[in-house]
C-alpha cells in the first residue's frame, strides 16, 4: 500500500476517528453515569446539570420565566440550555445561529445549569415543609436544594462566571482564560488565578501541543499529524452566566490535498471545569488496520510556570518544571490518575483522562515531562501519552476533563474527585 492510498483510506476510517475522539467532542455526545458509593462532598464549583427529565413538573413551560432561588428567596446564577431531539445545542451568536431550531419552552431533553456551590447547603434544608418547587440534591454525602419555579416575578441574579470575547476567541473566568486559535481546535495561550499571594493571572502555558502517531500492521509508514492539522471553524456559540458552549465544524487536514470526514464539534466551558466526554463506537478490531497508535497532549509551559511542579500523586511523581529531571516518559497507564501543575498546592490545574477501554490494551502509555521541541518556547512541555495497540470493536467513552483551583486548599483534588459523584434529585417535598 503506497504512502498516498493509507492517506485516503485514513480520510475514510472511523478508526482515526477512534483516537481523534481522545480531542474532539461530537455534538450529540454523552457520559455514562458514574457508579455511587463515594461518601465525599462535591467541590463547590462542581457544574449540576439537570434536565426536563430530572424536572417534570416544568416540561412545556416558557423558558424565559424559569427562575433558581435559594432557600431564602435569593436568586441563585443559572442558565437553561435548548437542545433538539437530534442533540445539537441551540445556540443564539456568530455567523450560523440556530435558534429557529428552538421553540422556547423547557423540554425533556433541555437542560438547566448552576453551580453545586450556589445552591442551598444551609443545616435546616430538610425541616422545610412540603414547598412548590423544592429541588433537593446529593452527591456523594453532601446535600444541597434549590426551588426551581416557572415564575417571572421571582428576581433573578446579575452574577456571571463566564466572560467571551469571540473576535479574540477569549474565555475567561475568576479562576482562568484560554485564547483559542481561530480556525484550530487547540488553545494558543491559557493562564491560571494567582492565589500564592500576587493577584491576577500566572501567564502559565502557550499552546497546547498535540501529537498522533499512526503506525501500519507492520510499522513501517509511521504517520503522524499536529494541533495545526486539526481545523475547527466555530459557526455558532452561547455564552451564558454558567457555561459557554461554541459549536464547530472540525476535520483533520491530512495533507497533500486531503482531509478526513468533517464532524460536529462542541467546546464546553465551565467556571472551574472543561469536560469532554466522547462517545466512540470502533465498527473493527484496531489491529485489522494498524499496529500501534499514540496521542500526546503536552501543554507548552511557560517561563511564568518555571516554579510550578508536576505531580502525578497515584504515581509518587513531584518533578520541579525548572529542574532537570526533563525528558521523561513514566510508564503508566493515565487513566483515572489526575496530573497537576501547580505552584504552593492551591495555583494551578489538574488533568484527568477517564475511558472504558481496557487498560491491557493501552501498554506503553504514560505521562510525560520534556524539553519543548525545537521551534516551540517555553521551559517545558507536561502531559500524558496513551498509547492505543489493540482494541476490539464496539463502544466507548473517553473523557477528559481539566479543573481549575478555586484557591482553596487541597480544591484541585476535590473537583477531580466530584466530576464521577452522580448527582441524585429528590423532587418528594414539592
Amino acid at each position: 500500500m503506497t504512502y498516498q492510498s493509507m492517506r485516503r483510506l485514513l480520510c475514510n476510517s472511523t478508526v482515526v476517528t477512534a483516537i481523534l475522539a481522545i480531542l474532539v467532542v461530537p455534538a450529540n455526545a454523552t457520559s455514562p453515569r458514574a457508579a455511587s458509593g463515594d461518601h465525599r462532598q462535591p467541590a463547590h464549583g462542581m457544574p449540576v446539570v439537570l434536565t426536563g427529565k430530572d424536572l417534570p413538573f416544568l416540561i412545556g413551560k416558557p423558558i424565559a420565566s424559569i427562575r433558581v432561588i435559594d432557600m431564602a428567596g435569593q436568586a441563585v446564577p443559572f442558565q437553561v440550555d435548548e437542545i433538539t431531539e437530534s442533540g445539537e445545542y441551540v445556540l443564539d451568536r456568530g455567523e450560523a445561529p440556530n435558534t429557529g431550531n428552538g421553540n422556547g419552552v423547557f423540554d425533556r431533553q433541555d437542560e438547566i445549569v448552576f453551580l453545586w456551590g450556589d445552591a442551598d447547603g444551609g443545616p435546616d434544608i430538610l425541616a422545610h415543609e412540603r414547598m412548590d418547587g423544592l429541588v433537593l440534591l446529593s452527591g456523594g454525602s453532601g446535600l444541597r436544594a434549590v426551588i426551581i419555579r416557572a415564575d417571572p416575578s421571582l428576581p433573578l441574579s446579575s452574577r456571571r462566571y463566564i466572560e467571551y470575547d469571540h473576535a479574540t476567541q477569549r474565555v475567561s473566568t475568576p479562576y482562568y482564560y484560554a485564547n483559542f486559535a481561530k480556525d484550530r481546535f487547540h488553545f494558543l495561550r491559557a493562564g491560571v488565578k494567582d492565589f500564592s499571594g500576587g493577584g491576577g493571572f500566572i501567564d502559565l502555558t502557550n499552546e497546547l501541543r498535540v501529537e498522533i502517531l499512526l503506525r501500519t500492521l507492520f510499522g513501517i509508514v509511521p504517520i503522524r499529524y499536529t494541533e495545526d492539522n486539526m481545523v475547527c471553524f466555530v459557526r455558532r456559540y452561547k455564552v451564558g452566566p454558567i457555561r459557554l458552549i461554541r459549536r464547530g465544524d472540525f476535520h483533520l487536514n491530512l495533507g497533500m490535498g486531503v482531509k478526513s470526514s468533517r464532524a460536529a464539534v462542541n467546546q464546553i466551558c465551565y467556571p472551574q471545569l472543561v469536560e469532554v466526554p466522547v462517545r466512540v463506537n470502533l465498527p473493527v478490531r484496531f489491529r485489522t488496520l494498524f499496529s500501534q497508535a499514540h496521542v500526546e497532549m503536552t501543554p507548552i509551559i511557560r517561563e511564568g510556570g518555571r516554579r510550578f511542579r508536576f505531580e502525578v500523586p497515584s504515581e509518587n511523581i513531584i518533578l520541579p518544571i525548572g529542574g532537570d529531571r526533563l525528558d521523561t516518559l513514566h510508564a503508566a497507564i493515565p487513566v483515572g490518575k489526575m496530573f497537576t501543575v501547580r505552584h504552593h498546592g492551591n495555583t494551578g490545574y489538574g488533568w484527568l483522562l477517564n475511558t472504558t477501554m481496557n487498560p491491557a490494551h493501552l501498554a506503553g502509555s504514560g505521562f510525560v515531562i520534556r524539553r519543548p521541541p525545537s521551534g516551540r518556547r517555553g521551559v517545558a512541555e507536561c502531559g500524558f501519552r496513551l498509547t492505543v495497540r489493540d482494541v476490539p470493536r464496539g463502544n466507548y467513552y473517553i473523557t477528559n476533563r481539566v479543573v481549575f483551583s478555586s484557591g482553596r486548599s487541597g480544591d484541585i483534588e476535590r473537583l477531580g474527585r466530584s466530576v464521577s459523584y452522580p448527582i441524585g434529585v429528590d423532587l418528594s417535598r414539592m
